[in-house]
């Protein structure tokens, strides 16, 4: 019993979850049956282009097998004497002999057939309505349907040589219907061809909706076509393929961007959502001191997984942030659970610092100024120990510029402590830290990882260096990886680093362990 409820329930939850995404499923369904109905209609229209088509391909069918039964007759004609010799006679016999269809060949001359392959020498009257169509066809051939000698319904075709002088064939009839039944075969036509004034047809008496009429231009037959319903779904079934190809399309394109749009109304919602119910995971990358060996601070980094997609950048979140014009309760998160760290290790936050990234934006939002004045209030032992990274790559118009500047000003006599982010790799970073004083100055990864790939690198950074010194900055450098880079920068006097050599951004408890250590050794965790 229990095996069998466990069963059911590996059943029932498949089923469930299917059943959940129906509704999404819903317009995809409505695109198939869209297509349905307007392929249903559009059949009617097919199937009649398609009549017209097959009636004309018939038509010219028929008119080859004449043109090239006659076209055997003209090659006959080289091996005949014309005087019904035996040896003609014997040529004629083999000739109907070596056809599949053809039953009797014969010589005319002067308005009679005169000798056949199988009597020999006879005289039979031609009518002269068959000699009339001869002198009028362009390729002096036509064709008839008569009785025979035997009394038997009988197909005929006039290959002329000259005025008097020809050669004949008889065939059955129903060697046109099974012509006319192999290209027709499966589509359900219901089909009358007239021969002169004799009429052919296919047996089956089915209702037909419509008829067709198609005239031979170079023999007296026509053709007449009976569309049924089964030549409908005939035409339909054959095409289907194509409903279905059109229908997947529109729905992969329906699904595709239907998806990019979920996903992204999904992240910006739960970016919200993150925020919003400590969902965002604060992690902390060690700046050390390298000639002491022991961890100085740490820049606070934000990491957020989500529910489906699962681990998203901060080079994604962060600028969705912005745009969204949530980066301020992003960051003001940032900055709860900075104070929380801080509180719940009072010897870390003696001793050492946390900076904590600004965006742009928030520098000219009143708002922004306004929680930091909330946090100081609140945590007025805090301040000292968080350093306010602000990137030097700020695009301000003048108005702006004047703002920031004066939230800047603000922000530093609440007792915050400020930096410049990535100096280096904008064109207003001389003349922003010209208008406002910084403490920390930090150097962007991309000259630490051209020290030794471009010469003219080392100068540069001397230059950043000596411009640190005398504005009173201490220097930081991003991005070190590599022991040959610390050894580099210790000679040009950078004390400072922060990069995968020592450390990838870890968890708050991890980073107090290597705090703790009496002195800093290469760190080897993998990336968070």
């Amino acid at each position: 019993m229990q095996s069998l409820k466990i069963n059911l329930n590996q059943i029932a939850d498949p089923a469930k979850k299917m059943f959940n995404h129906l509704p999404n499923l819903l317009p995809v369904i409505a695109i198939f049956l869209l297509a349905f109905a307007f392929s249903i209609l559009g059949n009617y229209y097919h199937t009649q282009s398609a009549v017209k088509k097959d009636g004309e391909e018939i038509v010219g069918m028929l008119e080859q097998y004449i043109d090239r039964t006659a076209s055997e007759l003209y090659l006959l004609n080289k091996r005949l004497s014309g005087r019904c010799t035996e040896q003609d006679k014997l040529n004629l016999r083999a000739h109907a002999f070596r056809s599949e269809f053809i039953k009797e060949v014969g010589i005319y001359k002067d308005g009679f057939v005169v000798c056949t392959s199988n009597e020999g020498p006879s005289t039979i009257p031609i009518p002269n309505d068959v000699i009339d169509r001869i002198h009028a066809s362009k390729k002096q051939v036509t064709i008839s349907i008569d009785d025979s000698t035997s009394h038997l319904s009988t197909f005929f075709v006039y290959a002329s040589i000259n005025n008097s002088w020809g050669l004949n064939v008889l065939l059955p009839p129903e060697r046109f219907t099974n012509l006319i039944s192999q290209r027709l075969k499966a589509s359900g036509y219901q089909y009358k061809l007239t021969i002169l004034d004799h009429e052919l047809n296919n047996a089956d008496h089915v209702p037909y909706l419509a008829h067709f009429a198609f005239e031979s231009t170079l023999y007296p037959f026509k053709l007449q076509l009976n569309p049924t319903s089964s030549t409908y779904q005939y035409h339909y079934f054959s095409n289907i393929w194509q409903t279905i190809l059109v229908a997947s399309l529109f729905s992969l394109v329906y699904l595709v961007i239907g998806y990019q749009l979920l996903a992204k109304r999904s992240i910006e919602f739960n970016l919200k959502n993150a925020i919003r119910n400590d969902l965002i995971e604060l992690y902390l990358q060690p700046i050390v001191d390298i000639n002491l060996n022991t961890v100085v601070g740490s820049e606070a980094l934000v990491r957020w997984k989500h529910p489906i997609q699962g681990h998203i950048s901060p080079d994604i979140f962060i600028p969705l942030a912005e745009k969204l014009g949530i980066i301020d309760s992003l960051t003001e998160k940032m900055l709860s659970m900075v104070a929380l760290f801080l509180q719940n290790n009072p010897k870390y936050q003696k001793t050492k610092y946390v900076s904590v990234n600004v965006s742009r934006m928030s520098l000219v939002d009143d708002h922004f100024y306004l929680s930091l004045k909330k946090f100081a209030k609140r945590y007025p032992d805090f301040v000292n120990s968080i350093l306010l990274e602000v990137t030097e790559n700020i695009d301000f118009d003048q108005k702006q510029l004047k703002l920031a500047l004066t939230n800047l000003k603000q922000i530093k006599n609440l007792g915050f402590h400020l930096a410049i982010d990535d100096f280096g790799t904008g064109y207003s970073g001389l003349n922003f830290i010209r208008l406002h004083s910084f403490q920390v100055m930090k150097i962007d990864q991309v000259f630490i990882k051209s020290l030794y790939s471009e010469s003219s690198i080392t100068p540069v950074l001397v230059s950043m260096i000596q411009l640190a010194k005398e504005l009173d900055m201490k220097v930081i450098a991003e991005g070190v990886e590599t022991e040959q880079q610390i050894e580099l920068l210790r000679k040009l006097g950078v004390s400072y680093i922060q990069g995968y050599y020592y450390s990838y951004p870890v968890k708050p408890q991890e980073l107090i362990k290597l705090s703790e250590q009496p002195e800093y050794t290469q760190y080897s965790d993998v990336p968070a």
